[in-house]
């Protein structure tokens, strides 16, 4: 027996308190918590404080896990369970959920899921975040960085344009500074709270 399947051995024992460790999970460390059967029926969900997706899922007891997402990302949900079945474990799947009844088909929730046994024939816990808040950090940092390059053009442009040296302003490539731009914009991101979204990847890289 290999290691991963050694620990959700002893996970066991915490079979009987599913539903609460789903609260648990939501409360702490994601967005949804689903609590599955052997089949991959949702049998208790639980929501963090947000509840940025109870309105999603506010028909799905009862329902298999697969039928809650896309058509386009089914096959997800099926390998996520399927690896959960053979290892105990199913790594990180993204996902779209239907779209609410009287939604248009581009209006799907984009969620990301792990999962994770509770023993050889124990439930099992789906846990999912909601991807929204990533998406809308990422437009920010777009938007900011956008700024970011205009500003440093408009100050390049004036201090060319006058023939005289603009104290700071290094005359450095453009993508080189937009990448001293997102550091300082990180660090103030972190220093207030925020979760940053990932660096800029390199134009030349392209």
């Amino acid at each position: 027996m290999n290691r991963p399947q050694a620990n959700v051995a002893e996970l066991a024992v915490l079979a009987q308190y599913a539903p609460h460790l789903a609260r648990a999970f939501a409360s702490l460390a994601c967005d949804i918590a689903l609590v599955l059967d052997a089949q991959g029926t949702i049998t208790a969900i639980a929501h963090n404080d947000a509840r940025s997706l109870d309105g999603a899922s506010s028909d799905w007891v009862g329902r298999a896990m697969a039928d809650t997402v896309t058509p386009q990302t089914r096959h997800k949900v099926e390998a996520l369970l399927a690896e959960v079945t053979a290892s105990g474990i199913g790594r990180r799947r993204e996902v779209n959920l239907q779209p609410a009844p009287g939604a248009g088909a581009d209006d799907g929730i984009a969620v990301a899921y792990t999962a994770l046994r509770l023993g050889a024939d124990g439930p099992t816990l789906a846990v999912g975040q909601d991807l929204r808040a990533v998406a809308r950090m990422q437009q920010r940092f777009v938007r900011v960085q956008q700024e970011l390059e205009r500003g440093y053009v408009a100050a390049l442009a004036a201090e060319r344009g006058s023939g005289g040296s603009l104290p700071g302003l290094d005359e450095a490539p453009l993508d080189e500074a937009s990448r001293a731009a997102f550091a300082a914009w990180l660090l103030a991101e972190r220093q207030g709270g925020d979760h940053p979204p990932p660096a800029p990847e390199d134009p030349a890289t392209h």
